[in-house]
C-alpha cells in the first residue's frame, strides 16, 4: 500500500480520535480541584472491557489494577454497586444507561446506582445515572463519594435519585464536576409510609454538621453544569467544603433554594445563569440554625440574581484564584445557550477518549505520501502487533518513506 491516504481509508476497525464539536469553552480536560496535584488521571485507556449487563459491569468494576470500563446499552442494576479500587476510568457509549428502577419500601436496599468508598483516582464521562424516584423511603443515591479523592466527572447526567442525586461525604476531596446535567423526571411520590414524599434535593457535599475533620477536604468544582428540570434543593447544599460553582445553568421551576449554605461551608460562585423565576427568588437558604454559626457565601458576576456575600464565625472567605486557573470563566450572559446545548451526556464514541484540544494527528512531520513502516503501541507506550477490534485507545506510528512520522491516537471499536 504506497498512500497513506489509501491505508487510511481501507482501515476500518478504527475511529481517529478528534475534539470536534465541543464547546468553544469546554477544556476537554480535568480542570478545577481534581487537577490539583495531578493525581487524576483514571486508568490512563489501559485494558479496556466493555459491558452489556449488571453481571459485566460489577465483574469489571470489582477487578483490581488500572481498568478501562466501556458501558454498552442500557444496564439494568439488580442493586447499587460498592468499589473501593480506583485508578479506573468509565465511559458511557453514546445511548447508554445504568438504570435502577427500584422504588419500593421493601426494595430500597436494592435502590442506588454505584457507592464508591475509599477509592482514588476516577474518571467518568458521558455515563448517564437513572433511579426510581426522589420519595425518600431509605433509598440511595445515583451516586455516592465517600472518603475518595481525584474524581473528574464529565459530560454525565444524574436523574431520580431516591436520597438524592449525588452525595459527596466523609473526607471526600478534590473532585470536579464538568459539563454534567442534574434533574428529576418523576413526579412527586404519592404513597402512604413515605418518609418524604417531594425528596428531590440533588447534590450534597458534606453530611453531618459534627464531623470536623470534613474541614479542610470537600473541595469540589462544579464548571459548566445544569441544574435541570425538577430539581428542588442542594444545588449544592455544602457543609465544611471549598466549592467553586462557575458558569452553570440554573433552569429549575420547582426550586426551593439553589445554594445550601452550611455549617462552616466555603461557597464560591462565579458566572452562573439563573434563568428560572424560581431560582431566581430561592437563590439560598440556611438549611438548619447551626449553619447560621460559621459560614462563608460569595456569589458574584451572574445573570438574573445581585451580587451577595454572607459571612459567619470564623470562616475565612475562599477565593478559588489561589488554588487553581484552569477554570475559565466567561460571561454569564452565553451560559444558558452554551450549557443547554453542549451540557450532559452529549460525547460521541470519538471524543470519548479525547483530551484537550487536540486533534486527530499528535505529530506530524513532513509530506511523503508513500509509507514504508507502521507500528502500534499501548496508550502507556508499549509496543504491540497490530490491534485487535476492541483493544480502545492505541497510537500508531507511521514512518513514511523519506524517514518522516506521522504519530496518531487511535480508538478501535468492538
Amino acid at each position: 500500500m504506497k498512500q497513506l491516504l489509501t491505508f487510511m481509508l481501507m482501515v476500518s476497525a478504527w475511529t481517529p480520535i478528534a475534539a470536534e464539536d465541543l464547546s468553544e469553552h469546554d477544556a476537554n480536560n480535568v480542570i478545577g480541584w481534581a487537577a490539583v496535584g495531578g493525581k487524576t488521571t483514571g486508568s490512563q485507556d489501559q485494558n479496556p472491557v466493555t459491558v452489556t449487563n449488571f453481571t459485566e459491569l460489577k465483574k469489571a468494576l470489582n477487578t483490581s489494577g488500572k481498568r478501562t470500563i466501556y458501558i454498552s446499552g442500557e444496564i439494568t442494576m439488580e442493586q447499587r454497586l460498592y468499589v473501593e479500587d480506583g485508578n479506573l476510568t468509565i465511559y458511557g457509549l453514546p445511548g447508554s444507561k445504568l438504570v435502577n428502577p427500584k422504588n419500593t419500601k421493601a426494595e430500597y436496599n436494592k435502590s442506588g446506582v454505584l457507592y464508591f468508598q475509599d477509592a482514588k483516582n476516577v474518571i467518568f464521562r458521558n455515563v448517564v445515572f437513572s433511579c426510581g424516584g426522589a420519595f425518600d423511603i431509605g433509598g440511595y443515591d445515583c451516586l455516592c463519594l465517600e472518603n475518595c479523592s481525584n474524581f473528574w466527572i464529565d459530560h454525565c447526567e444524574f436523574y431520580d435519585g431516591m436520597d438524592g442525586n449525588i452525595d459527596i461525604v466523609e473526607g471526600s476531596d478534590l473532585i470536579t464536576f464538568t459539563w454534567c446535567k442534574f434533574g428529576y423526571k418523576l413526579p412527586p411520590l404519592s404513597a402512604p409510609n413515605v418518609e418524604a414524599k417531594d425528596h428531590r434535593f440533588s447534590n450534597l457535599i458534606g453530611n453531618n454538621d459534627s464531623m470536623t475533620s470534613d474541614n479542610g477536604h470537600l473541595r469540589v468544582t462544579f464548571s459548566n453544569c445544569w441544574w435541570s428540570e425538577g430539581c428542588v434543593e442542594r444545588m449544592p447544599r455544602v457543609r465544611f467544603g471549598q466549592v467553586h460553582v462557575a458558569n452553570c445553568l440554573y433552569s429549575s421551576e420547582d426550586t426551593k433554594y439553589c445554594f445550601g449554605v452550611g455549617y462552616m461551608c466555603k461557597i464560591y460562585a462565579e458566572g452562573n445563569a439563573f434563568v428560572a423565576e424560581a431560582a431566581k427568588t430561592n437563590l439560598w437558604k440556611f438549611p438548619n440554625d447551626k449553619a447560621k454559626e460559621a459560614h462563608h457565601f460569595k456569589l458574584v458576576n451572574s445573570i438574573g440574581v445581585s451580587d451577595m456575600e454572607l459571612a459567619a464565625g470564623s470562616e475565612t472567605h475562599f477565593d478559588p484564584s489561589t488554588a487553581y486557573s484552569d477554570v475559565i470563566v466567561y460571561s454569564p450572559t452565553l451560559v444558558e445557550e452554551t450549557v443547554s446545548k453542549y451540557g450532559g451526556a452529549t460525547l460521541t464514541k470519538e471524543q470519548l477518549t479525547s483530551r484537550g484540544k487536540s486533534t486527530t494527528a499528535i505529530e506530524q512531520v513532513g509530506t511523503s505520501d508513500e509509507v514504508r513502516n507502521i507500528e502500534y503501541f499501548t496508550i502507556d507506550g508499549k509496543r504491540i502487533a497490530s490491534p485487535k477490534k476492541g483493544s480502545g485507545v492505541m497510537i500508531r506510528k507511521t514512518t513514511m518513506s523519506d524517514g518522516k512520522v506521522v504519530t496518531e491516537k487511535l480508538f478501535f471499536d468492538k
